[in-house]
């Protein structure tokens, strides 16, 4: 009775689920219920790709799916092919509770360029963005930054309530994957939740194809080989605290020019200098002696990738052609007299970024711009003339 409840939960909400061969490590198929006959014992899978031709009558197969806030598995038996992409299986004879995960899940470090973009499918819809927590082959998790309604691309500040279970998710997007610098597919909340005050989203995979799930399996190969690389590096144990000692001070013993200091311990402003060569500045201004004595303060700061445009327009280019950048940050001039051009460069905002920010400080040589009520264009002092008020606004803009 349990099982005959299960199945035809499973069919009217025509929840789709993975199958695969019993015993195996291959890739599983989606797959949902279409027709259920119980006094026959046939139970008809919809597969999202179809099975090898080669597969037998008899073959045994394993079914992952959830009822309620429960995981259970069953057995199959493949009875035959159907139609295309349509199959007869056995209705299973039981199912039994299941705490195992459908796919190894990767992690992601923080400061990994992996970046997840998000588009729900409501009128007028909201996307989401943030960092990639972790992967597997049946979905990901990533850390919510940003929410923004679609329609004026105001941002929403969003609780777990907000990302309820099942909510469709059109556009999913993965920018900057070893490999793959972009990864489309589409997907379903599984679950949200709070962590330390951050909102963790787990997604699960719908429609994959084959040359998405290579993409996919590619990735992880990558993510397996370094796991296994860290897991045999030998750790060193409490007994080898002399050879560590005799390690250090055979590197100190070659003199001060040859060791270099951790990040932090030479000026307490060290990690931020670090995050301030890993932005990527574009300066859009006339060329002169303004521009090179403001790249002169930038450089001295230590935003040290930066790349001077003319104009405005230049700039969109530039920034066009390194649209994967994990760090930007454009700086333009505003000449005197004039107004900063606030529509322009939220139009640019939204053709370069999607839902990622693009944040841009406006400098005029001897003054400041008009303010914008914008937090993500904002006007700065002139960065030169021996004055650091502008540095730490400058910072604040590059998420330092």
């Amino acid at each position: 009775m349990q099982i005959r409840r299960a199945l035809t939960d499973l069919q009217r909400a025509e929840s789709e689920f993975p199958i695969k061969v019993e015993g195996t490590h291959t890739l599983p198929y989606t797959a949902w219920v279409q027709h259920l006959d119980f006094e026959k014992g046939v139970l008809h899978l919809k597969l999202i790709r179809p099975l090898p031709h080669e597969m037998v009558s008899g073959a045994p197969f394993e079914m992952l799916f959830a009822v309620g806030e429960q995981r259970f598995e069953a057995p199959l038996t493949f009875l035959g092919r159907e139609s295309y992409l349509l199959y007869r299986f056995s209705v299973p004879l039981r199912m039994t509770q299941s705490d195992r995960r459908t796919h190894k899940r990767y992690p992601f470090r923080p400061r990994e360029k992996a970046y997840v973009l998000a588009q729900d499918s409501g009128l007028p819809g909201f996307g989401f963005a943030g960092p990639l927590v972790n992967l597997s082959l049946g979905g990901l998790a990533f850390r919510v930054d940003r929410v923004m309604r679609l329609d004026d691309h105001m941002r929403v500040t969003p609780g777990v309530g907000f990302f309820e279970k099942g909510k469709e998710l059109p556009m999913l997007k993965i920018r900057d994957l070893p490999k793959h610098p972009l990864f489309e597919a589409r997907g379903r909340v599984a679950n949200a939740w709070e962590r330390d005050g951050e909102i963790i989203i787990g997604v699960q995979f719908l429609d994959l194809k084959d040359s998405e799930l290579n993409q996919i399996q590619d990735v992880l190969t990558i993510r397996e080989q370094m796991q296994r690389v860290s897991s045999s590096t030998p750790s060193t144990p409490s007994g080898g605290r002399e050879a560590k000692a005799k390690a250090k001070a055979g590197v100190e013993n070659k003199g001060p020019g040859s060791r270099m200091n951790p990040a932090g311990a030479e000026t307490p402003d060290a990690l931020t200098r670090l995050g301030r060569r890993g932005t990527c500045l574009v300066l859009a201004m006339t060329p002169g002696p303004a521009r090179e004595e403001a790249q002169a303060a930038l450089r001295a700061a230590g935003y040290l990738r930066l790349d001077p445009v003319d104009t405005l327009e230049q700039a969109l280019d530039r920034l066009r052609t390194d649209s994967g950048a994990a760090s930007r940050l454009l700086v333009l001039e505003v000449p005197p007299g004039s107004e900063p051009p606030v529509t322009d460069l939220r139009n640019l905002q939204r053709e370069l970024g999607e839902l990622r920010e693009l944040p841009v400080a406006l400098i005029r040589s001897g003054g400041m711009p008009a303010e914008t009520e914008d937090p993500l264009i904002r006007p700065l002092p002139w960065p030169g003339g021996g004055e650091t008020a502008w540095l730490p606004l400058l910072d604040e803009l590059a998420g330092l």
